[in-house]
């Protein structure tokens, strides 16, 4: 059919928002993002779902299901009868966890062959037919399965820095003289040497203890501009040679683990800093992945030992944070993980032939974690340089989507979406605030707010307060919700079940009634009993007794904020774009609609089974033709009629026909 694609590719884009999209657009950059929004529909309103997170929402763009559908009702996940302390909720990435059907395991029924690739809860697989890489971190090679609060490992290992300096996530060393080297160039003079004990920080399974070296040279002039890291002191092996701001080639090594296994490795290196004594100096060493790590099936990962770039836990974020890094190497670590990302989506384009394609980039995310303050700052040199690493990271995108587009032919239908949008920082609002002051909580301590947190990572640390369970009748669990401590149901429940609705009711009129002391402004903007949480898409025993929500101008960016919030620079309204056959060009589309709306419209254009518990609603503003299905209908029972006439008419005798004597 002219009006059905052959294949759908869906890039998602965490935290992408189309305003902003549109302001780079006007600025003379993105030209990806521009000629897919001139060539398909921009949906001016597409809300997320709430919570405004991560792991709820692409739930609900591979499903097409809302939270008390595919059970993924916050960040992290609270199982009835478990304690309502934070400590033993954890993080939403196994897939096994998700109660509803992904949109690409009703394909594989169906004998249709999908490629899912970096896209959160995808992992484990059972794909008889299709492709799954990644799916239990951010990035490839992160996995959070099983991992409490903010809690992640790395394959092998997350990015460090070797230094001469004092600093975080790093190994420090001192140079001396260079003695027993094989293979060194001629001419070279006075080099140095640096023995590493390789960190490896954040290793799922450590490696053996192991040992590399770091060699630097001088020029002419007798200054150090030079360093190679090397596996062993033979120059001929050396990882990498660089000169201050460069970035390595792609390196493969083999590392010897703990239990005696060998596993194969790749990473990127970039030399930081590196003085003409000598002196100060930082080598950037990129996160180690192992090539096959989370593939199914294996095989798939010789086909991607193809891909440019590199994986950095966070995308750099927590280094930038620590300011071991400038926000220069922190794009292009990020250029990094997206050349990769889009590399291997467009090989398994190429290679798999996938109908379906499904998948999820995080560094937009990152970056408003990292730069929100900034990018309102009244600082001009410091909103100025933000701005600017706003566009790149935009930039990077677009460049992966540009990658991607190569691999796709002109019947392709393309979709960029993002889970949610963001806000600017405001102050956190600690639910214990209201619920102390009315008598429903006890705190067992004086709570002390960390230092050096962003505004998520204070969020947790606020919820999870060391409680007085034999005084508190309601708790705050995860990011929205509050639990009354109820007897019978929690460990630790004090609450009778006859008085259930009535404490139920006394913590949304705390929450409601609270005023800020600091601003004079009352932080929760909406608190719901589980019951009338329905209308949010909220039901089931994964929903806290209450579920309430802030004002953007509290909180942090987004999780607790409301989908229609708009604050500073930002809005939750999520991204998304549609462009291919059947779908109308350059359209803007007013309409409001859902995530979980994406399912039901692809679908519905390509003859696709539909997910089993798929709810959201099909997008036909978005069609050139919506009545185009109910057309083919109507056409193929004119044909089947005319085919049964002549059938008819070719079986009847002579004696049959009306004008025979």
């Amino acid at each position: 059919m002219a009006n059905t694609p052959n294949k759908v590719v869906v890039i998602g884009l965490d935290c992408c928002m189309p305003h902003l999209v549109e302001r780079h657009i006007n600025e003379g950059y993105l030209p990806t993002f521009k000629r897919l929004i001139e060539r398909g529909v921009l949906a001016e309103n597409c809300l997320p779902p709430f919570p405004t997170v991560t792991p709820p929402n692409w739930a609900a763009i591979a499903t097409g299901a809302w939270g008390a559908t595919h059970g993924i009702t916050d960040f992290h996940n609270h199982e009835p009868g478990e304690p309502l302390d934070n400590d033993a909720n954890l993080q939403n990435w196994d897939r096994r966890r998700v109660k509803a059907e992904y949109i690409w395991e009703a394909l594989d029924k169906a004998g249709k062959k999908c490629v899912v690739l970096n896209y959160p809860s995808s992992w484990p697989s059972d794909l008889k037919h299709g492709v799954v890489v990644g799916g239990v971190g951010m990035t490839i090679g992160e996995d959070r399965i099983d991992q409490t609060h903010l809690a992640k490992v790395l394959d092998v290992c997350a990015d460090f820095i070797i230094t001469t300096d004092y600093l975080p996530q790093a190994s420090r060393g001192e140079f001396v003289e260079a003695s027993g080297w094989e293979n060194l160039p001629e001419g070279s003079e006075e080099p140095l040497e640096m023995r590493v004990e390789v960190p490896f920080p954040m290793a799922r399974v450590r490696p053996a203890p192991t040992t590399w070296w770091v060699l630097v040279e001088q020029n002419a002039e007798g200054e150090y501009v030079r360093a190679s890291l090397c596996p062993t002191k033979d120059y001929a092996q050396a990882f990498c040679t660089l000169e201050v701001g460069q970035w390595s080639e792609r390196i493969d090594t083999t590392l010897e683990m703990s239990d005696g296994t060998r596993r194969e490795v790749f990473f990127k290196c970039k030399l930081l800093r590196l003085d003409g004594e000598a002196e100060e100096f930082r080598l950037l060493v990129g996160a180690m992945i192992d090539p096959s790590s989370g593939c199914h099936p294996v095989e798939v990962a010789k086909d991607l030992a193809q891909c440019r770039g590199a994986f950095h836990f966070s995308g750099g974020m927590v280094m930038a944070m620590l300011k071991t890094i400038d926000l220069d190497t922190y794009v292009e670590m990020n250029q990094n993980l997206s050349a990769w990302l889009s590399d291997a989506a467009a090989i398994l384009l190429e290679t798999q032939q996938p109908e379906l394609l499904y998948l999820h980039s995080h560094p937009i995310d990152w970056m408003y974690h990292l730069l929100a303050s900034d990018l309102e700052s009244p600082d001009p040199a410091v909103n100025a340089k933000a701005w600017e690493v706003h566009r790149r990271i935009y930039e990077c995108e677009d460049a992966l989507i540009a990658r991607i587009l190569e691999a796709c032919d002109r019947n392709t239908m393309v979709v960029l979406v993002s889970d949610h949008g963001a806000t600017a920082d405001g102050p956190v609002f600690d639910p214990y605030q209201a619920l102390v002051p009315a008598g429903l909580a006890v705190l067992a301590e004086e709570q002390k707010q960390e230092e050096g947190l962003n505004l998520a990572q204070r969020i947790l640390s606020l919820s999870s307060a060391k409680i007085d369970f034999s005084q508190t009748k309601a708790v705050a669990n995860r990011e929205i919700y509050i639990y009354v401590n109820l007897k019978g149901r929690d460990p630790e429940g004090i609450v009778e079940p006859e008085d259930y609705e009535k404490v139920q009711q006394q913590i949304i009129d705390a929450l409601l009634t609270y005023v800020d002391p600091a601003t004079g402004r009352r932080p929760v903007a909406l608190a719901l009993s589980r019951r009338d949480a329905r209308i949010l898409g909220l039901a089931g025993d994964r929903v806290g007794d209450v579920v309430y929500a802030v004002y953007p101008w509290f909180g942090a960016q987004h999780g607790q904020i409301l989908p229609t919030a708009e604050y500073g620079m930002g809005k939750l309204k999520t991204l998304l774009v549609m462009q291919g056959p059947g779908l109308k060009k350059n359209h803007r589309l007013e309409r409001t609609c859902w995530l979980p709306d994406l399912v039901p419209t692809l679908c519905y254009l390509m003859d696709w089974p539909v997910p089993e518990t798929a709810e959201g609603a099909v997008i036909y503003q978005a069609l050139k033709d919506p009545d185009m299905k109910a057309k083919e209908i109507v056409k193929l029972k004119e044909s089947l009629a005319r085919m049964e006439e002549a059938v008819n008419r070719e079986s009847r005798q002579p004696w049959d026909h009306h004008d025979c004597a």
